[in-house]
């Protein structure tokens, strides 16, 4: 066995219990073991002591320093079973604050194992087996049942079912077509498919989701910093306390006792261990909440703002309307949209890319390119400017035949399409109406975020207003602003009631989701941009997660309330008991100890929510 394995936190809290029970044992059975009680809480009450001075020296009041007093007070009155009911009480509270903290590290372990070690790689048409550390994006693995995919891809040959419910929570395994994407540590559930690696390691899913779990617990949320707060102001008051009993009664059992009765410890785990579980619950239903401040915040929201695309929608467009311009070639047309929209990741752009591809049978690459957020692209191919995009690309060069332009895009806005123009060297060569589907949840996910309180409901869509009036029609929304870049989206922030909750998923989503009071991000088709902007990550696709989450906080922010009532109550009798002579330092010690597990219980009610928070 590793030597620095036998002393480390764990095992040392083991100890000292084991060791300060079999002493406290002895000394009420078998006369004459006091030595015995004095040393195992001496040595139990180090690491009390090396915290408390660390805080006397720092001329901090902490919770330490507040232990360590009434541990020393217990040691001069010769109280020594109150010393061990003490070091007991710290013991446990430690132990149990290691193993919190322990089941998120096991957590992260578990989801970082789901990452196969190996993946099998097709290459000139040979398949082999490499190691899964290996991949590159843009290799070729193959998805085959019972195997879990090594890297986030995308299927570029056959179909297969997946089950996410490792990621995302969901249990029913999804079919995944050719250009569907499969997300890292999920498991082949029947089928086969080709699948083109798009992200690898640290930009994974799998690995990106560990480090959001890990960093989460370090963001502590209001209750938490509320409780640092009360330490704060607590333990000055029982000190005063302690001093004017003295005063009038000059018992120091009393004063004693007061100080053991008062000990907060239980408050400083039990807070943190309530956050802890929350986040915990989360995960395993498919959100990382990046720390608890955000869940608190997201209890109180009164706005939910949701990006239309891909958020309230499915995000995966088809071209529903194509009209070139007469005079264009049409060879032409396609191979230049082909060209600029090639690499795009907004979904706007793969439906122009994938309609273009089924009349080029070979795209160029273009020699300058240039991403107009929140508008489109202009690139250039073979010597032509090519500008591909919303109506804004109108606003950004002078276009010679601008009012045909504008009357496509009336066409389009009637339909209640999407709508897409090219120009090709200055002049409006043709247009594209795009259908999106609304996702088959999304009412009903609206109508629970209604009855969890939340005042307004708001959508935000870079798309024209007829287009965005049916859809915010069909989901039952009245408060709508349409044709948003997104600088128009921050200044539509700042004047919603708050605290507004931001809800998307794409790049120009990004500003947005940074400057709410809550960014939540829809990760399994989000950018890493936005994933990054974002405080909460959702990893499915289900909007019901977000009424879920709200209500999660608001459980969680109603047991730290009963912790602290909890602790209130107790020691209020427990002063009362202290006060009327029924409680002595070892008694008082003893009801401490009891009573310290109370608030403990509560917090860790939340380990059992399920899906029904």
């Amino acid at each position: 066995m590793n030597p620095a394995k036998i002393f480390d936190q764990p095992m040392r809290e083991y100890v000292i219990i084991v060791a300060v029970f079999i002493a406290l044992t002895f000394n009420f059975f078998v006369p004459g073991t006091q030595m015995f009680l004095i040393i195992a809480a001496a040595i139990g009450g180090i690491p009390t002591a090396v915290a408390g001075l660390r805080g006397f020296l720092k001329l901090s009041i902490t919770i330490e320093a507040f232990n360590l007093v009434a541990l020393v007070i217990s040691f001069m009155t010769g109280e020594y079973q109150s010393a061990a009911f003490i070091v007991l009480m710290l013991s446990f509270a430690s132990l149990l604050e290691w193993r919190t903290q322990s089941r998120t590290r096991n957590a992260v372990a578990e989801l970082l194992a789901l990452k196969p070690r190996t993946a099998t790689v097709e290459h000139d048409g040979a398949t082999s087996e490499v190691e899964a550390d290996t991949l590159k994006e843009g290799d070729i693995f193959i998805l085959m049942a019972g195997a879990r995919v090594p890297a986030d891809g995308v299927i570029v040959q056959g179909s297969v079912f997946v089950n996410e419910a490792s990621v995302t929570g969901e249990s029913v395994p999804i079919v995944k077509d050719i250009g569907e994407s499969v997300l890292s540590g999920t498991l082949g559930d029947s089928g086969a498919a080709k699948v083109r690696v798009t992200h690898i390691g640290k930009e994974s899913t799998l690995e990106r989701m560990a480090v959001l779990i890990e960093e989460a617990l370090k963001h502590k949320s209001k209750t938490e910093r509320l409780a640092d707060r009360f330490a704060t102001i607590f333990l000055p008051v029982v000190l005063l306390l302690g001093a004017g009993t003295y005063y009038f009664t000059h018992n120091l059992m009393m004063v004693a006792s007061i100080f053991l009765v008062a000990c907060a410890d239980d408050m400083a785990v039990a807070i943190p261990l309530a956050v802890s579980a929350a986040i915990g619950s989360a995960a395993k239903r498919g959100v990382v909440v990046k720390g608890g401040e955000w869940l608190d915040a997201l209890s109180r929201v009164k706005t939910v703002v949701l990006d239309k695309t891909g958020t309230l929608t499915y995000g995966s467009f088809n071209v529903s309307t194509v009209a070139i311009e007469p005079g264009v070639n049409e060879k032409e047309f396609w191979t230049l949209v082909a060209s600029a929209e090639r690499y795009s990741e907004h979904p706007v752009a793969r439906a122009i890319f994938k309609e273009a591809k089924e009349w080029v049978e070979k795209v160029p690459d273009y020699s300058e390119l240039k991403t107009i957020k929140g508008c489109g692209v202009t690139a250039k191919v073979h010597g032509h400017d090519v500008a591909v995009g919303d109506e804004g690309i109108l606003e950004l060069s002078k276009v010679v035949n601008e009012d045909r332009a504008r009357t496509a895009l009336d066409v389009l806005a009637k339909k209640a399409e999407t709508a897409a123009i090219v120009v090709i060297d200055g002049k409006f060569a043709g247009s594209f109406g795009i259908s999106d589907m609304p996702k088959p949840e999304a009412r009903l996910s609206i109508d629970a975020l209604r009855q969890a309180g939340v005042a307004h409901v708001v959508m935000f869509t870079g798309d024209n207003t007829a287009v965005a009036n049916a859809m915010a029609d069909a989901m039952g929304i009245t408060e709508v602003s349409s044709a948003m870049s997104p600088a128009d989206k921050l200044n539509k922030l700042e004047s919603l009631p708050g605290p507004v909750a931001m809800v998307g998923d794409g790049i120009n989503d990004a500003p947005a989701l940074a400057r709410s009071d809550v960014g939540i991000a829809m990760g399994i088709g989000g950018t890493a941009v936005s994933v990054e902007a974002a405080d909460i990550v959702v990893m499915t696709d289900n909007l019901s997660r977000i009424s879920e989450m709200i209500a999660l906080g608001r459980r969680t922010r109603s047991v730290v309330h009963w912790d602290v009532i909890i602790w209130a109550v107790t020691n209020v009798i427990g002063f009362v008991l202290v006060f009327t002579g029924v409680l002595g330092p070892a008694l008082a010690a003893f009801y401490n100890f009891i009573t310290d597990f109370l608030p403990l219980i509560n917090s860790a009610r939340l380990f059992r929510e399920k899906s029904n928070v």
